[in-house]
């Protein structure tokens, strides 16, 4: 497998379905446990280890209790320094990540725009030191009730009209699917949409096809987060493969969430794939479920049964769906496959 692995990492990349906040290190919460006086008990000198997230509420219960550390703006710097090191160690020049703010404003320590300033200044320098370019979504969340939905737009908005910047690309819907449903966000992404902003939605991820239609039919989604359930409906799956939606296929999160996808081996990736649906390979959640794009691309090829050249065409898949400018997405295809030549 040295090979594969050696393939594999040196290959440039980029995702474009990660949340920011499960990115940070075990060390760095350590850290803001210790700033804090947070008692060290077995929960949080385990925060790598959650080996009891067995569907997407539990996954959301350590979503929040890691997001539960951030008190002050400049604890996000610890997301960007994070970020950045997952990304240099997966050879990824280009992300597109969720930033959730909701619980973090819940709270009252940080307002929208402290969170906002701090992580669009902190990647503005990093990708000066490193190259390394993050873009951020505002997953403006379903699990709190469409309310807070437009709370977090109307933040959005008025943040970047007071600091237009391309480090904020849009807003997406994460969260809670299950009596979430996606045609009661319509509002908020009609609006969204009308500002300019890109809209992308989680669907089918623990919710039937039924979630994947509303969520490109009525939410006009760009790109769909995990789409599995896509799988029980021909019909969906022809309209996703003509119309060249991507999905953001997370495996290891897929398997670990326990709905749609048993084992790895059963995973409808490579049905989609063969399908020709536009499948795109990120990690969801790295922290939490102690995995890596690297790995997760060795992980479809062993596991799953992709070749070396279709690992590049995934690669080059997720390339593609990113909100990118053609030309830009040119520039970095050619890179590219210089390294594919390389290889």
């Amino acid at each position: 497998m040295g090979g594969l692995q050696q393939y594999i990492a040196s290959l440039p990349k980029t995702e474009i379905h990660l949340h920011i906040e499960a990115c940070v290190s075990s060390a760095s919460y350590h850290e803001l446990m210790d700033k804090y006086e947070i008692p060290h008990d077995e929960k949080t000198m385990s925060l790598t280890d959650f080996s009891k997230i067995g569907s997407l509420t539990s996954m959301l219960e350590s979503f929040y209790f890691v997001q539960s550390f951030f008190r002050e703006p400049d604890d996000f710097l610890h997301v960007v320094k994070d970020v950045v090191k997952y990304a240099q160690r997966n050879n990824i020049y280009y992300i597109e990540a969720f930033a959730s703010p909701s619980m973090v404003l819940n709270r009252g320590m940080v307002s929208f725009d402290q969170m906002f300033a701090t992580l669009v200044s902190g990647f503005d320098q990093a990708e000066k030191e490193t190259g390394v370019d993050v873009r951020l979504i505002v997953d403006v969340s379903r699990s709190f009730g469409l309310k807070n939905a437009l709370t977090n737009l109307d933040h959005s908005l008025g943040f970047l009209k007071k600091h237009p910047t391309r480090r904020i690309l849009g807003i997406g819907l994460g969260g809670q699917e299950i009596g979430h449903p996606c045609r009661e966000y319509e509002e908020v992404f009609s609006r969204a949409r009308k500002a300019g902003m890109h809209v992308v939605a989680h669907a089918g991820e623990e919710v039937g096809p039924e979630s994947i239609w509303e969520a490109i039919d009525l939410l006009k989604a760009e790109r769909i987060g995990h789409g599995t359930s896509a799988i029980q409906d021909e019909k969906l799956m022809k309209r996703l493969a003509k119309d060249r939606v991507p999905l953001e296929i997370c495996p290891t999160s897929n398997v670990i969430t326990k709905k749609y996808v048993p084992e790895l081996s059963r995973h409808p990736i490579r049905r989609f794939f063969d399908e020709g649906l536009m499948v795109t390979v990120n990690t969801d959640d790295p922290v939490l479920f102690s995995v890596e794009l690297n790995e997760e691309y060795e992980r479809v090829a062993t596991q799953v049964g992709f070749s070396r050249d279709e690992i590049v065409t995934l690669i080059k898949n997720n390339l593609m769906s990113t909100f990118l400018s053609d030309s830009e997405k040119r520039v970095h295809w050619k890179q590219v496959e210089k390294a594919v030549g390389r290889a």
